[in-house]
């Protein structure tokens, strides 16, 4: 065998080693670009990186070690000049590889392994390279072992995998970004619709309200989820609430704000009248809900997200305009203050929206995605139905905050088609993934509402502001997840599709 040989004289460069976890990871994975495969073992150590496209099982005396590769393409470690060589004094070695413009490539599922040490040798864990075109999805190698219905809530499981919670069930389902597998994880609690789940600076997992499973009914129940023990502990907030907001804040306290107490698609003003204006903020030290300030305007259906200076940026919604009550879409936003504990003033963006999606950017600023548009004025004097004037958004906002006032928002166009309840993910440099969501409108004949869903995807970039198309997802999602991967691919899931897709940066 060439590893046999060629592995040994490598490895004898190193000194001693003790034996100890080998890691690999991967980074990348585009056609036409470069892929690292990070390496963390023992400092000042001779490594080697083997590659195949079968996973069997293979012993190296010589070595003392069982691969689960073969060693048949160990020529092309010592072709590359990265694959084999000595670790840093950290113990951290970066092989890399350009993967050629070649769609065939993206056939086979390429399984990688590493070997370190001398007289004492390691193997490392197992990395899948599946290679795809720059800005496709393509579907995770296992599909999730429990259909994803809702996006739910992700956290980091004790072996620094992936874990969703909430969409499935009462159950927790675990990815294992390096070789796209899932597997069952233990119980979680399953996430009722319109609810939230926010990680927790401790690892742990807050879901807060959303509509009960049995009443179908906002409720007030909340719950913490420790991926560590599996073991989920009910909670009670001061209100019930559905389609409400809720953010981490620097403090490691919770932000939960607005939300209604009522639900019935057969009548859009009940979402009014229950509409609230308090806000609750969760202690993680003592597991309990207290009362936070009240919002000049309540508001559903908003988004809620951190910002990098520490507060909170609460914008857009279904409302009712102060002191006169009319039932309006906001086109208001707040920055709540965690050092004063108040809102403040409000700032206003071009096009009131509600179940828009938001995402921080990779450099602090925050993008409103979508959103559907609601003119009330006639049904209020009819009170039917078809009445209703509804429109889905095409259009982003970008706000950017300042050190001495509110901050700016700035509109951008060029989403292919208007979406609601959007994925949406940041990508380096301050772009971001915007995937999937529906249209919503009447139908004049039955008075029914009329979803259009779709598949499209676009990408937003800065420097100049600009949205363009990339590829489709393998079908419609809505209010799916979207979640970055270590790897530097995004993952999509929930709101279609029992699969998971992947999207290739």
């Amino acid at each position: 065998m060439l590893l046999t040989t060629r592995a040994a004289f490598v490895l004898a460069l190193a000194a001693s080693a003790t034996a100890q976890n080998l890691s690999l990871d991967r980074v990348g994975g585009a056609l036409n670009a470069t892929t690292t495969f990070p390496i963390v073992g023992q400092p000042s150590e001779a490594y080697a990186l083997l590659i195949d496209i079968a996973e069997t099982p293979t012993a190296i005396p010589s070595l003392g070690i069982t691969l689960d590769i073969s060693d048949q393409f160990a020529w092309f470690t010592y072709s590359a000049p990265t694959w084999a060589g000595v670790t840093n004094a950290t113990g951290n070695a970066t092989p890399s590889v350009f993967i050629p413009d070649w769609p065939w490539l993206g056939d086979f599922v390429w399984s990688l392994q590493a070997v370190a040490g001398n007289g004492v040798y390691r193997k490392s864990n197992l990395v899948r390279l599946t290679p795809q075109a720059s800005g496709t999805f393509k579907p995770t190698l296992s599909a999730p072992a429990a259909p994803i219905l809702t996006a739910g809530g992700f956290a980091t499981a004790p072996d620094n995998e992936l874990l969703f919670l909430g969409g499935s069930g009462p159950v927790a389902q675990k990815y294992k970004v390096r070789t796209e597998e899932w597997e069952l994880s233990g119980a979680s609690l399953g996430v009722g619709i319109l609810s939230q789940s926010t990680g927790l600076a401790d690892g742990r997992v807050l879901f807060t309200g959303g509509l009960d499973l049995t009443t179908g009914q906002p409720t007030a129940a909340a719950s913490v989820y420790d991926p560590v023990t599996q073991v989920t502990s009910p909670l009670l907030m001061a209100s019930p609430r559905a389609g409400h907001g809720a953010s981490l804040m620097p403090n490691g306290r919770v932000l939960v704000t607005g939300g209604s107490t009522s639900f019935d698609l057969t009548n859009p003003l009940s979402l009014f009248t229950g509409l609230l204006a308090t806000s609750e903020i969760f202690d993680p030290v003592t597991n309990t809900f207290a009362p936070g300030p009240t919002m000049l305007e309540p508001r559903a259906f908003h988004t809620s997200t951190t910002l990098t200076t520490g507060r909170v940026l609460v914008a857009g919604g279904i409302a009712l305009l102060p002191i006169v009550n009319i039932p309006n879409v906001s086109s208001t936003a707040y920055l709540f203050n965690p050092t004063t504990n108040s809102f403040g003033l409000p700032s206003f963006f071009t096009g009131a929206r509600f179940l828009h999606t938001a995402t921080q950017l990779s450099n602090g600023r925050v993008l409103l995605v979508g959103g559907l548009t609601l003119d009330l004025t006639v049904f209020l004097q009819t009170l039917n139905i078809a009445d209703l004037i509804i429109g889905t958004r095409q259009d982003c906002q970008m706000f950017a905050s300042s050190a001495f006032g509110f901050g700016t928002f700035t509109t951008v166009n060029g989403m292919q088609v208007g979406r609601a309840g959007a994925a949406c993910a940041p990508l380096p440099n301050g772009g971001a993934l915007i995937a999937g969501g529906f249209s919503l409108t009447i139908n004049p004949t039955t008075s029914q509402f009329d979803f259009s869903l779709t598949a499209t995807a676009d990408r937003f970039t800065q420097a100049p502001n600009l949205i363009a198309p990339v590829g489709s997802m393998a079908a419609p999602r809505f209010f799916g997840g979207a979640i970055p991967l270590r790897d530097g691919t995004i993952m999509v899931v929930g709101g279609g599709p029992t699969n998971a897709e992947i999207y290739q940066n």
